[in-house]
């Protein structure tokens, strides 16, 4: 019994030599083509999360700041076009903004950047809400309806698998739960890690699709023309696209390493 506790209690350390590569990884500044092309597409990405805010920020309320639609728009932008894209591209091994940082550091900085990506989207969606009931509309009859209030739900688990994973030896309540599940369905706190990724990749990729569905809605046909629409689209696709396969990448090694032990 003891020699099984043991190993079950070695497999939950994690890998410092494989934190090391890493971190090494990140503090590497080899003036090399491939360092330099990585280091060029963060900074691309960076600038069009920027510039894509700023714009939807204009765009939507310089015709009336007291819009709920506009306000709705640029919040959910603000929100997952650049908090929850930049909290996804921090962790790229050649990334200008957190180069050199220890993984603590940078769970910290994805904290932050979740947690406030989480707020702007929680008023977005409480402001669309509060919008349509003053209009007596309908509520999440369209496509980007559906997948706005599908990525809020995901956002949402994604919040509680998160802390779950953070709070775990902090909180007694925490601590009671998460023991009581690792006895009756043999869950370890890695299995709860790889929850919060997966549903953290399906979350994103859930939302920025309701961000590319909110540029056809009628809000946005009566101000742009397709041309814009589909370029507005297009970036928002080469956006998400470079943090999302990232991240799913990054899932599928610790979905790996998990299978091996």
């Amino acid at each position: 019994m003891d020699s099984n506790n043991t190993v079950s209690a070695l497999s939950e350390i994690p890998d410092v030599s494989n934190a090391n590569k890493k971190l090494e990884s990140r503090k590497s500044g080899q003036p090399s083509f491939r360092v330099a092309i990585f280091s060029l597409g963060d900074s691309l990405c960076h600038a069009l999360a920027i510039s894509m805010v700023v714009y939807f920020f204009w765009d939507c309320l310089n015709q009336s700041i007291s819009s709920l639609t506009g306000w709705h728009a640029s919040l959910f932008t603000l929100a997952y076009v650049f908090f929850m894209t930049e909290g996804l591209l921090i962790f790229l091994p050649h990334s200008v903004i957190s180069r050199g940082w220890g993984h603590k550091h940078l769970i910290k900085l994805h904290w932050i950047l979740e947690l406030l990506g989480f707020i702007f989207l929680a008023s977005g969606m409480t402001i669309i809400i509060v919008s349509k009931n003053q209009s007596n509309r309908r509520h999440f009859v369209s496509s980007h309806a559906i997948t706005g209030l599908a990525a809020v739900i995901l956002a949402v688990l994604v919040s509680l698998f998160g802390w779950w994973t953070r709070l775990d030896r902090q909180v007694p309540f925490i601590v009671f739960l998460g023991h009581s599940l690792k006895y009756h369905l043999g869950l370890k706190m890695s299995h709860l890690k790889l929850v919060h990724s997966a549903l953290g990749v399906g979350s994103y990729g859930v939302g920025m699709a309701a961000q590319i569905l909110g540029y056809f809605t009628h809000y946005y046909m009566n101000k742009h023309d397709a041309e814009w629409r589909v370029f507005l689209s297009v970036m928002t696709a080469l956006l998400s696209l470079v943090a999302f396969l990232f991240a799913s990448t990054s899932l599928y090694k610790r979905t790996r390493e998990l299978l091996r032990k």
